[in-house]
């Protein structure tokens, strides 16, 4: 049965459909397809996410018998395993006048409550009690917390996709293999995103809770697990949600909803260059632009900032409402799009716009496909741009498919939509990504649920040849 999304062309089911990108062949016996790792995350032995520490280390006070756990054993107790910080954050969120508490005590706390109102105005996500809320509320990743696979990384230059799954395990697979490396440490936790260095075939960079990991893969080790020497820890004081390479692999930078610097790698010496920029909290998602010169940087709050990155200045563009959810590059770097948190509107910002104003390429409003599919629209949650600028995917938070264009990004950029992408029964699709260097057109990556890693190609004659 073929589904039907108004104004856009019928898709078949999803392992027979086609429309004029796709090649009508069995895709499995190509040359390509064969070349192509297959994968499938094997779910019953994924154990579910952890709680964080400070919910339950509480349970385990050491305490006498018949002893009573008071408000003032737990403020020693979380002084001495987590920090003064989070022990003033505990008598914050308590009513002292239950307590005996004298006066310096409560007006401790009170200026405390005051420091933190201050905080979360300039930092709105100040008072989240873990990066692993921050982390789940702007991945990209469809239900992040218990997505079998949190994130997709291909490599920009070698035949490589590197796979995170929900045990804060990295599966690197190298062309059609089968028995990925497998890197994994015990500071590697709630990896949020994942970026190969470009220009070189055996490094990646992985952002998790204690900041970024960077791995050194060597490609002559598949089936095996690299040591503890391959890994470079690069520190933050808060999860990391977001890491990007430049084109050239010079820097790396990396930032965190928590914390207002946004840090630029030189991975060589270890040291980070901190750029602040106080309006907007934090960094939510960064990605460098195809030509270099340029960085966006997503932000907790209503702005978004692109930075020159010759100068370094920032370039603050302000969002109606809500924040930025997800962006991506034009080939050229000269436009951008970008989709916010709370209306179903694509957006385009350009360098060689005249006015300072972000304009509308598509409305996501509810349309309605078919009694089958049902309302496909509503808030995007990831957009996947192929390296060409010819093809775009788009999940969206409320929706099971991956909506597909066809796109012009010169001299204005235009949306064509051509489809929709539908799993088997009961999957959803959880991360997307495009294959960098696929030579027959374009290659869209889409992990499911239900832990299926599907290779979708597109075959199309590029642009610039058409006649």
């Amino acid at each position: 049965m073929s589904s039907q999304l108004n104004g856009m062309e019928s898709f078949r089911e999803y392992s027979s459909f086609s429309t004029e990108d796709f090649v009508h062949t069995d895709l499995s016996k190509t040359h390509v397809e064969n070349q192509l790792p297959k994968v499938n995350i094997n779910v019953p032995v994924l154990p579910p996410t952890k709680f964080p520490r400070n919910e339950t280390a509480l349970a385990f006070i050491p305490i006498k018998d018949g002893e009573k756990i008071t408000i003032w054993k737990q403020f020693l107790f979380t002084w001495r395993t987590q920090g003064i910080y989070q022990a003033l954050e505990l008598l914050s969120q308590t009513d002292l006048k239950k307590y005996s508490a004298n006066q310096m005590t409560y007006g401790l706390v009170t200026l405390w409550k005051t420091v933190k109102a201050v905080q979360h105005v300039f930092m709105p996500l100040s008072n989240m009690s873990s990066g692993i809320d921050a982390v789940a509320m702007f991945s990209h990743t469809k239900d992040w917390s218990t997505s079998p696979v949190r994130y997709l990384a291909w490599h920009p230059h070698c035949n490589k996709l590197a796979v995170a799954t929900r045990d804060d395990t990295v599966l690197v697979y190298a062309g059609s293999t089968s028995t990925p490396v497998v890197v994994r440490h015990s500071s590697q936790k709630n990896i949020s995103s994942m970026t190969w260095r470009p220009l070189c075939s055996a490094q990646l960079a992985v952002g998790c809770a204690s900041g970024v990991a960077l791995w050194t893969v060597d490609p002559a080790s598949l089936g095996t697990r690299p040591s503890a020497s391959c890994l470079t820890h690069l520190p933050h004081p808060t999860s990391v949600n977001s890491v990007t390479w430049d084109p050239q692999g010079k820097f790396l930078a990396s930032g965190s909803p928590q914390d207002s610097s946004l840090y630029i790698w030189n991975v060589e010496n270890r040291e980070a260059t901190l750029l602040q920029k106080i309006r907007g909290g934090g960094y939510t998602f960064l990605t460098w632009s195809p030509t270099g010169n340029r960085l966006l940087a997503c932000t907790p709050g209503n702005v978004f900032k692109i930075w020159e990155t010759r100068t370094w200045s920032a370039e603050i563009w302000d969002v109606m409402n809500g924040y930025v959810q997800a962006a991506a590059w034009s080939p050229c770097g000269t436009k951008a799009i970008f989709a916010d948190s709370v209306q179903p509107t694509l957006y385009c910002v350009s360098k060689s716009s005249s006015t300072k104003a972000a304009t509308v390429v598509a409305d996501f409003t509810e349309t309605q496909t078919s009694e089958a599919t049902g309302k496909l629209s509503r808030l995007v949650q990831d957009l996947a741009w192929d390296p060409r600028g010819e093809r775009l995917a788009v999940t969206f938070r409320t929706s099971d498919y991956v909506a597909l264009f066809r796109t012009r990004y010169s001299p204005t950029l235009s949306l064509f939509p051509c489809g929709i992408l539908k799993g088997e029964p009961d999957e959803v699709a959880s991360a997307i990504q495009f294959k960098p260097d696929y030579e027959n057109g374009a290659l869209l990556t889409v992990a499911w649920s239900s832990g299926r890693i599907q290779h979708v190609p597109f075959s199309f004659l590029p642009q610039h040849l058409e006649t």
